[in-house]
């Protein structure tokens, strides 16, 4: 989410993973022999589960007494800001506190760089090679009529031309099929023109620096506002080997002193950010990100050479400039999960400590694409996937008419759910984030406002939370309360699996292929219309996951890449540590034939496919396109609203309980029982009639976050749940057994 944080506030105020193998439908491992563990850490949750609190960046000692008596859990520490790497002091500092946390008995994550984004090193990987800064590719356009002598020289801000493209022009559009290639020096383009109107395609590298997210918080994190190239691999050694192998080699082995590094908002930087003064780049000079070596790995992926067909990646909607445009995302974001979020999380495995991470504004599929090229293949590899949460006031919005733009859609952290899932990963963390989606900051919310956002992202998969409140204003017993409440939400769901029976496809190849670059910064205002149409395509797949969570049906992201391994046995389609019944297809365009083929194969085997808005277009290659077209063309379409209908109200297998509409509920399964997490998201009591999908009766342990309690109730029935509060129902192991 958007990585405005005013972390600096926090100086100011401070003072004051194991790997279970997946069994049927989601089953996390263990037995029913667990439980008797998961009742005693939910009666006091451990610091493992409880909040993870931001330090500052001034390099103060940490009050861990004072912390343990609020009921914090663990801290994620920041280096100090002021030399930051470089001052012997500072390492002093840091290691002290990593002492004091482990002695205290607390869980330490560490700050991978100083603030955001991360992949810099506080300027330091630049500092060290300017060559390893980060790049981006500008276009540069000259028309004409005609031959003659033409000349293009370099903009003052770019280093070098590296391709030019002379190119026919019909019924006023570029015809880049039909160009000639244009010998490129690295200060100028000459060539002669040609008959009829043509255009000149010149495209420069420049260094990407002033308006960059970096840029933008250099003085917030005393840095040089110069971020390393995530696309290039000596950057990014350079980035580990000043931050964790520096950590590594001042402290020794970090297993069991550090439980993880946190990257936060790494991107390909290519936003503008300084739209306090202006809304878009100088020039309107849109930018994608580039490094040398893409168009051999570009190459590799697909195919055929990419610098001849570099226009389409600033215009076109015909198939062939469209798929240009997928290819190279797909080749970016490839390139990037394995330069950054796969190298950091190797490094971790080798290290016995974990990676997390989370990207800038993963919200939204658009920036899925301009942060990540794929953001989904980025988090695959890390072994905590994380994000940020925003803690709008209650009356900013109504979770049963959200709209997209709205400050809060509560189904988001499913993303970083799912890829978790998909890599077998127990552990989703969330940032609660005071300054997100908020008129004003407020860094000392209430325990019901707390609560709230816990209860809603907990819903979509998030069991650890972090935040940078100002706890030393809360009366120590509140600040407690509210952790051991979390807590308990972590305990339950921390090594769960989402018992969704409903799968909907992560459509990236349908953003890559539409997606065009701005100059703009993310403010919709400045939108082209390609931006607008995904804008709508993201309202709709909103829709899609508001009706499901609001009808009580849960779901999981595929991504192509998950469904295309998956099988198919009898009906379900067994995907990314997953089984559903039902795929929903959410306006794509664009689908491989390799997935077109195993979604046809799902379906005809008996499973549940739903098209939303449209059927597929294009295939990934010039010889899928008719191939996939033909095979959906007479499915029916349904609007986003009638998705969570046409999917009906089965539970997911084994599962008995049926709520009313007070209450929003997500299922997992856990240790040998199936659990129904159920959420007030309401401020006053809720008195929740509860059924039985089966006959007769059946007893159901309850467990009550806010207290601890665990009791035993027989169901059919009504339970009352706390306003901003939730309940776990716990279906019993032997799930034949029926109460008379």
């Amino acid at each position: 989410m958007s990585g405005f944080h005013l972390v600096c506030v926090l100086g100011l105020f401070f003072s004051a993973c194991s790997r279970p193998q997946a069994g049927d439908q989601g089953q996390a491992p263990g037995g029913e022999g667990n439980w008797s563990k998961i009742d005693a850490d939910f009666a006091s949750p451990p610091a493992d589960f409880r909040i993870i609190q931001f330090s500052g960046h001034d390099g103060s000692s940490l009050p861990v007494e004072k912390m343990k008596e609020a009921g914090i859990g663990g801290v994620e520490l920041f280096m100090e800001s002021d030399g930051y790497l470089k001052k012997e002091a500072a390492w002093e500092s840091m290691g002290k506190s990593i002492e004091a946390a482990n002695q205290a008995g607390m869980q330490i994550w560490v700050a991978d760089d100083n603030g955001y984004p991360s992949g810099m090193a506080g300027g330091r990987v630049v500092e060290a090679d300017p060559a390893l800064e980060v790049r981006c590719l500008r276009q540069v356009v000259k028309e004409g009529s005609g031959p003659g002598p033409v000349r293009l020289d370099l903009p003052k801000e770019a280093e070098m031309f590296v391709q030019a493209l002379l190119c026919p022009v019909v019924e006023g559009r570029a015809i880049p099929e039909k160009g000639t290639p244009v010998a490129a020096q690295p200060d100028r383009v000459e060539t002669q023109g040609m008959e009829g109107p043509w255009k000149l395609f010149a495209f420069a590298v420049q260094v990407n620096r002033e308006g960059t997210q970096a840029w933008s918080t250099q003085e917030q994190f005393k840095t040089n506002g110069r971020y390393g190239n995530l696309l290039n691999t000596a950057a990014m050694e350079k980035f580990v080997a000043l931050t964790h192998e520096e950590y590594a080699r001042r402290f020794g082995p970090l297993k069991g002193k550090i439980a993880a590094f946190y990257a936060n908002e790494p991107n390909l930087m290519t936003l503008w950010f300084k739209w306090e003064k202006e809304l878009q780049r100088p020039g309107g000079v849109a930018l994608i990100p580039w490094d040398v070596d893409l168009p051999r790995r570009f190459q590799e992926r697909h195919g055929y050479d990419l610098m001849s067909r570099l226009p389409a990646l600033y215009g076109g909607d015909d198939e062939s400039s469209k798929l240009v445009r997928r290819h190279f995302w797909e080749t970016v974001g490839r390139v990037l999960a394995e330069n950054f979020s796969g190298r950091i999380a190797s490094w971790a495995d080798k290290n016995g400590i974990q990676a997390a991470s989370h990207p800038l504004l993963e919200e939204s599929m658009l920036h899925h694409v301009i942060g990540c090229g794929d953001m989904l293949r980025f988090l695959e590899p890390l072994q905590i996937p994380a994000c940020d949460l925003p803690m709008p006031n209650r009356e900013a919005y109504n979770l049963e008419n959200l709209h997209f733009g709205a400050p809060h859609n509560y189904w988001m952290p499913k993303f970083l759910s799912s890829a978790a899932q998909a890599g077998n990963r127990d552990t989703v963390a969330g940032l609660m984030d005071l300054i997100i989606a908020r008129p004003f900051f407020d860094l000392t919310p209430l325990p019901g406002n707390i609560r709230r956002i816990v209860n809603l992202a907990a819903l979509g998969g998030v069991n650890q939370f972090m935040c940078y409140f100002v706890w030393g204003k809360y009366d120590p017993a509140v600040y407690r309360a509210m952790n051991e409440y979390l807590g308990r939400v972590c305990v339950m769901l921390r090594g769960a699996r989402s018992a969704a029976t409903v799968g909907i496809y992560y459509p990236i190849e349908t953003f890559q292929a539409e997606f065009l670059p701005s100059p703009g910064t993310w403010k919709r205002e400045v939108w082209p219309g390609a931006w607008h149409r995904m804008e709508q395509r993201i309202r709709d797949q909103d829709e899609v996951a508001r009706s499901l969570f609001l009808q009580g049906i849960d779901y999981t992201w595929l991504h192509g890449d998950w469904i295309e391994k998956a099988k198919v046995e009898k009906g379900w389609l067994v995907a990314a540590n997953g089984r559903y019944r039902t795929l929903v297809m959410p306006e794509v365009e664009l689908l491989p034939l390799a997935v077109a083929r195993k979604v046809e194969e799902f379906e005809k085997g008996g499973g549940k496919v739903l098209w939303v808005k449209s059927v597929p277009q294009m295939g990934d290659t010039p010889e899928e396109h008719a191939k996939v077209k033909a095979m959906f063309a007479k499915k029916k379409i349904l609007p986003p609203g009638r998705v969570a209908e046409a999917i009906g109200s089965e539970l997911p297998p084994g599962f008995t309980l049926r709520t009313g509409p007070e209450v929003l509920v997500a299922r997992f399964n856990r240790d040998g029982r199936r659990i129904s997490y159920l959420v007030n998201y309401r401020a006053g009591k809720a008195d929740v009639a509860l059924t039985l999908s089966s006959g007769g009766g059946r007893s159901f342990d309850v467990y009550n976050p806010m207290d601890g309690t665990i009791t035993n109730q027989k169901l059919p029935g009504k339970v009352k749940i706390d306003g901003d509060s939730s309940l776990f129902l716990v279906e019993p192991a032997n799930l034949t057994e029926v109460t008379r």
